[in-house]
């Protein structure tokens, strides 16, 4: 029974949210402001263009999509000409893009994002990107013609690796055999292992025969392609490199319970695989996926050894809110990190994107709510039966996708709009609304379930038992995970919950040892 309804409450959270030391911003240096002591380098993630021309004509076919994707896609192309001319201004060592360059991995999107990257490399800035779930062999990519859609032509890992060879495969010392991921050397001293973690070929094709279109969005390293970095790393450590990685998915949970409620945003076994990179000399990655500007330290002991920590940096959508980049200043040795955080606030077609990404997203709610919950009713439907074997009458679990997301948004909509909101900016804990959420978070999923049993016709000892057992799975098994998350606590070991382990996602100072 425990087993049953912790399951259940744990989809309801994840369908729901599918959704070091800190520094003041003064001892953080804009790149602008040259120190030959210092490189500069600017990292954006999850861009996700679109060419215009898959934009044939606006209708159904556009909205109903855009109901179920906060981005700005129609911007996308001139967000990135926005940053691409920061970048030209700044005049960075190095530009780096952990993936989803494109919207759905169309061919026409991954040529517009070479023909703007382009302009960086003519301008001698080295710019090395790896593919996101996004870009390679993806079904889900179209045309929209008023009511209707058309397949747009894929792009296969071959032709991926053949349209960035000058945004690092041609500048790669070493290719693995398994997969897109390489090795390069941008900067004299800093090797980026870059690393392929998509899953494209379990995705499926109607046109080649399966019953639907199919994106696989979750992530992993093959163990042929851990083997070869890990060897990798050792050979660039032995000649005194620094090593950092550079991938999709997250490496490190981003708040307690991310590896069971938003698995597809970290990498499978993501534990094992941190420790062995540690054990390896790596300790920072900067990654994408997950949408948020957000700083996660995994450490295997209380104090700030850094032989056992592993950094994940993981970097917003500069299209969806609330837009942002990072400017990095590093040492020249590659140990003294000075990160902040920079955002897309204005471009020729939108005089504010904040406040449109913003509102964007609150309305997109329901609809996304009503996406995930449909795309994953299968395995929802099957705690019908359970709920009803435990005392619940019939259908007092939601009969259909739709009424599951009519009832969530209804008692749930609000907090859980404004708790995404927050978790997506980056410090949480200095957001005084995060505790009021919270809580009416709680309070409002306890009124969901007594409505819903008085709707039914619930006896009140047996709404009372619901409710009481629900209570206790919500202390035991949520509480945490929503605590972490708006708290920004996330180290692994238990005993290293101190508020002063939390690293500031905005700006910060991050110390490596070589």
């Amino acid at each position: 029974m425990k087993k049953t309804t912790h399951h259940l409450w744990m989809i309801l959270l994840a369908l729901s949210m599918s959704m070091t030391s800190c520094v003041d911003d003064k001892d953080v240096v804009n790149p602008s402001e040259k120190d030959p002591n210092f490189k500069y380098i600017i990292l954006m993630s999850d861009i996700h263009v679109m060419a215009p021309e898959l934009l044939e004509k606006k209708g159904t076919a556009y909205e109903n999509y855009l109901s179920q994707d906060p981005k700005l896609l129609e911007y996308s192309g001139e967000v990135l000409e926005y940053l691409v001319g920061e970048t030209l201004l700044r005049k960075p060592d190095l530009v780096i893009i952990p993936g989803d360059l494109t919207k759905d991995g169309e061919l026409v999107s991954h040529q517009l994002v070479v023909r703007i990257l382009t302009r960086l490399r003519s301008a001698g800035i080295p710019v090395i990107v790896v593919p996101g779930n996004h870009d390679i062999d993806n079904p889900e990519g179209y045309y929209f013609n008023g009511d209707n859609t058309r397949p747009a032509e894929r792009t296969s890992p071959d032709q991926f690796a053949a349209l960035y060879a000058n945004f690092g495969y041609n500048q790669a010392y070493a290719k693995d055999p398994a997969s897109l991921s390489f090795v390069c050397e941008p900067l004299k001293g800093l090797v980026l292992l870059c690393i392929d973690t998509d899953k494209y070929e379990e995705n499926r094709y109607i046109d080649k025969g399966d019953t639907i279109n199919y994106n696989q969005t979750s992530g992993r390293i093959r163990p042929a392609t851990l083997t070869w970095m890990l060897d990798e790393a050792d050979k660039a450590r032995a000649l005194g490199k620094q090593v950092v990685l550079v991938q999709h998915h997250n490496i490190v949970q981003h708040y307690d319970a991310q590896g069971t409620l938003q698995g597809d945003y970290i990498i499978a076994d993501y534990e094992n695989v941190s420790k062995e990179l540690m054990k390896h000399g790596i300790h920072m990655a900067f990654t994408g996926h997950s949408h948020l500007q957000d700083i996660a330290q995994y450490r295997t002991v209380a104090d700030n050894a850094q032989i056992d920590s592993l950094v994940d940096v993981a970097t917003g959508s500069a299209i969806s809110y609330p837009n942002p980049w990072r400017t990095i200043k590093v040492s020249n040795d590659f140990t003294n990190w000075q990160i902040k955080t920079e955002y897309v606030m204005t471009i020729p077609s939108l005089s504010n994107v904040k406040s449109t990404c913003h509102k964007r997203l609150h309305d997109n709610f329901k609809g996304g709510l009503g996406w995930h919950i449909k795309d994953g009713w299968s395995n929802i439907d099957k705690y019908r039966s359970q709920l009803t074997a435990l005392g619940a009458p019939q259908g007092f679990f939601p009969q259909t996708p739709e009424e599951m997301s009519e009832m969530l948004t209804t008692y749930l909509g609000d907090q859980l709009t404004g708790i995404f909101m927050i978790y997506n900016e980056g410090n949480e804990w200095k957001n005084p609304q995060s505790a009021i959420l919270e809580s009416q978070l709680k309070s409002n999923m306890e009124k969901m379930l007594r409505d819903r049993a008085a709707k039914f016709g619930m006896e009140d000892v047996q709404t009372e038992g619901f409710v009481y057992l629900f209570n206790m799975m919500y202390s035991a098994y949520m509480e945490p995970g929503i605590k972490s998350m708006l708290t920004d606590i996330n180290q692994y070991n238990a005993s290293d919950k101190r508020l002063e382990s939390r690293t500031d996602d905005l700006n910060v100072v991050l110390r490596l040892t070589k």
